[in-house]
């Protein structure tokens, strides 16, 4: 009897989980295969919580919103690089598909909230500066630019974008966890391909012959291969792949701030004396070779829309 008291007193509290339809929701991003796994939810649902604390406080540390508005593009020099004049802020964001649908939705909200993206390039180029009173046209500058905006689907306010986000941030490491799975799945194809190509050469080639041997030892090497992809491939083997990237969402997805000196062409520290202070804030997506966006929060009134062209500027919505 005082065992039992002894071990009931002295367990270990349980661990937080997430809610299971949201591991579930991850891991159809992931492999749906995984739920095959033994006891998928027991195993996932502790990483998905802590990963969702992460995430959580990562939307945090998100920038201020900037109204687009004409007042604000004037003083922000973040925004003249953006859009060259104000009139272009209706021509990209107003023209949005996607906004435009949402404010016929909301016909009594006034203003949106997006997450807006852009790839952000520092390039080295020669240009021209004046010094002591000739123009030099071979001095080395680094140009700040932007391309390939992108904007999230709206939310009515600060509030509900910031609580939208850790989800976002969720969905973006299953997808993580997905690339790695579509790569086992590509090997499987080529090792499939190439076993294929071995066992016909055996075929072909002259009993006990130096070509014979080498085609049997090739396969051997591919059916153990197959093997170890096939294990890797395993519905244990995925959710195991799906808690590593779970585990990492600290180093996937980093928010980095800098503040440069810009002039209005977007040369940073050209030292003629039109700089201004910009602070930008920018995703660090850590891949073999790490992509770098400009993040920013818009809010975006209803005044600025305008009916979408054609061909419009903005397509989709950005993934975090």
């Amino acid at each position: 009897m005082l065992d039992k008291l002894t071990a009931l007193f002295s367990k270990a509290p349980d661990l937080p989980r997430a809610e299971p339809e949201l591991v579930d929701a991850l891991v159809e991003i992931a492999n749906p295969n995984i739920k095959l796994a033994r006891k998928y939810q027991e195993r996932l649902s502790n990483y998905v919580y802590w990963a969702g604390q992460h995430a959580a406080r990562f939307a945090t540390q998100w920038p201020t919103p900037q109204a687009l508005n004409i007042e604000n593009w004037r003083a922000q020099r973040i925004l003249q690089l953006l859009f060259a004049t104000p009139a272009r802020m209706g021509e990209l964001i107003g023209q949005n598909q996607q906004l435009y649908r949402w404010f016929a939705s909301h016909p009594f909200i006034d203003s949106a909230c997006v997450v807006f993206t852009a790839n952000s390039i520092q390039k080295m180029r020669y240009g021209m500066v004046e010094e002591g009173g000739q123009i030099r046209q071979d001095v080395p500058q680094q140009v700040l630019q932007f391309n390939e905006y992108r904007v999230s689907t709206p939310s009515e306010s600060l509030a509900d974008l910031l609580q939208a986000g850790p989800r976002r941030i969720l969905e973006l490491v299953a997808m993580q966890a997905n690339i790695g799975i579509a790569r086992l799945e590509a090997e499987k194809v080529r090792l499939d391909d190439e076993l294929l190509n071995a066992r016909t050469m055996l075929r072909m080639a002259e009993a006990h012959s130096p070509q014979y041997t080498h085609q049997q030892n090739r396969i051997e090497q591919l059916t153990e291969q197959l093997q170890q992809n096939s294990s890797a491939r395993s519905p244990d083997a995925l959710c195991e792949l799906l808690i590593t990237e779970l585990a990492a969402t600290p180093d996937i997805l980093t928010l980095e701030k800098q503040t440069l000196q810009v002039n209005p062409l977007g040369v940073i520290a050209s030292g003629m004396g039109d700089e201004q202070a910009m602070e930008i804030s920018e995703l660090v997506l850590q891949r073999s070779e790490p992509v770098r966006k400009l993040m920013m929060i818009f809010e975006v009134p209803r005044s600025l829309m305008q009916a979408p062209t054609a061909a419009p500027a903005f397509t989709g919505d950005a993934r975090f």
